[in-house]
């Protein structure tokens, strides 16, 4: 096979259906001597499916924005690929003169690094399997330059691991230019800052999306210290070209649809206040598209709490009770303190006061109980400055939510490049003090509550048969075994190994 000139991949963790459960996807931050290959790829993680030229027929929203630019931009179908990670044969060869990797969290420095840290039993299947594919054979033969970029591409700064180039940002812009100037044998530096691009110019895709995700928007206006998207300008695309996302994504055989950004109720505004009529525009306009459901990906709390009459309407819109039995989103809840909100997200409460931050988290998880949203939340453990009383009273935030029905994700602090405290170390179990271990256990405690309940839930959207549900639930009965142990260590504030 001569191979395509510009190939775009991804290892299996990022290039798989999940079952049509995307949250199945966090067992990739599980080490393989812990969930073998056997047990990991069909239960969590099965491939994508393939073409018959080994293409892939779905694949990461960033990727298909990518390879959307290369084609407007000039670039032949024929020159451009979309591979399937399984089937590199028949993508890769002599002529092939550019491999671009879209990863989320190439090296596990995100979501792993307090599990690993944790159970301490090797690397995750995320890390291993990328560093497999930037060494996979074919690479190896016919050394083609490697492109890595997604909202994981800053992992790989300073990391010797053989890639030859690092795309931070966005990249309809600039990337399309990149390929070509190293097609012409030019200088390229090693990293590469992609710049932004207008609402207006963030392209249609040419394929269907992994989880039906339809990109309504970037940017976030709150700048949160820590946080790479929050650095970038706010805007949003046209409806027609959310739309048309979504058709492409339903006529290739999607049938749930996400719509993300990073805030999805700031559609249409500046962001201080949302736009309403906007927003139900937009749920109404895909609804009539005819998906099984419809999900938000990214909600700001802050906006959930001042707009609780347009969550109401949008559960109306997408016929929660009726055609879907729950929407989830992802929130950042971060910390019960509002000192540490002063210091590193001093926005992140407007329009109302940083002191009124607790009891907006709880009149919001109220709100979502009562409507039937799942919301999946994240807590920033060892911001800079903060002290046992700061988590002292995350942990009684937490404790006050655990009849909700959610999941929430404790995550050390990663510095990450090119954010406000991205010169900053980031925290590790070596820091880590006894209400930090509290934390973590309380936070898995908590999954562990909800996780029957959650598996049931997400079984409406999952194409999974009757014999990987079960073997789920097998799996939920040996981790609540199994954690156990971890568990009542840290809720007493020891490490747990």
């Amino acid at each position: 096979m001569p191979g395509k000139r510009i190939v775009l991949t991804s290892d299996a963790t990022m290039m798989s259906s999940y079952h049509g459960g995307v949250l199945l996807g966090f067992a990739a931050i599980m080490p393989a001597s812990v969930m073998p290959d056997w047990i990991f790829r069909p239960l969590f993680c099965p491939p994508a499916p393939a073409g018959a030229d080994g293409s892939a027929l779905i694949a990461p929203c960033g990727m298909r924005k990518v390879e959307a630019a290369l084609l407007e931009s000039g670039f032949a179908r024929e020159e451009v690929m979309v591979a399937h990670p399984d089937h590199l044969d028949k993508a890769i060869g002599p002529d092939t003169e550019i491999v671009g990797i879209t990863h989320d969290d190439p090296l596990g420095k995100i979501a792993v690094r307090e599990l690993e840290e944790i159970i301490g039993r090797g690397p995750p299947h995320n890390r291993s399997k990328f560093l497999a594919l930037v060494s996979h054979p074919l690479i190896r033969k016919h050394r083609p330059k490697i492109v890595v970029g997604g909202n994981g591409a800053w992992e790989l700064m300073g990391e010797e691991v053989g890639v030859d180039h690092i795309f931070l940002g966005e990249g309809e812009s600039d990337f399309p230019e990149v390929c070509r100037r190293i097609m012409r044998g030019e200088e390229v530096p090693a990293v590469i800052r992609g710049r932004v691009v207008s609402g207006d110019q963030i392209p249609i895709n040419r394929g269907p999306a992994i989880a039906g995700i339809v990109e309504i928007g970037r940017g976030c206006w709150r700048k949160c210290a820590f946080c790479s998207p929050t650095m970038r300008t706010l805007r949003h695309r046209p409806l027609e070209n959310i739309l048309a996302d979504a058709r492409v994504n339903l006529r290739n055989g999607q049938r749930d649809i996400l719509l993300h950004s990073e805030d999805v109720f700031t559609y249409g505004s500046a962001g201080m206040k949302p736009d309403e009529e906007k927003v139900l525009e937009l749920v109404r306009r895909v609804k009539h598209l005819g998906p099984r459901s419809i999900d938000v990906s990214h909600l700001s709390l802050a906006t959930v709490h001042q707009s609780q009459n347009l969550l109401r309407k949008v559960s109306e819109a997408v016929g929660v009770g009726s055609d879907q039995s729950y929407m989830s989103a992802w929130i950042g809840i971060e910390t019960g303190s509002c000192r540490i909100l002063e210091m590193h997200m001093p926005r992140k409460a407007l329009p109302s006061k940083i002191e009124q931050w607790p009891e907006m988290v709880r009149d919001s998880y109220r709100l979502f109980d009562e409507e039937s949203w799942l919301p999946v939340a994240s807590l920033v453990l060892g911001l800079p400055g903060e002290t046992a009383q700061d988590v002292v009273q995350t942990i009684e935030l937490v404790e006050s939510l655990k009849d909700y029905t959610g999941l929430m994700l404790p995550l050390f602090f990663t510095t990450i490049a090119d954010t406000r405290l991205g010169g900053i170390r980031g925290f590790g179990k070596e820091n880590a003090l006894p209400e930090h271990w509290q934390l973590v256990g309380l936070c898995l405690e908590y999954n562990l509550r909800h996780l029957k309940r959650l598996h049931r839930l997400y079984s409406e959207r999952m194409t999974a048969g009757p014999i990987v549900h079960a073997a789920l639930t097998g799996i939920n009965l040996l981790a609540d075994k199994v954690l156990n142990k971890y568990l009542k260590r840290m809720k007493r504030g020891e490490p747990p190994n």
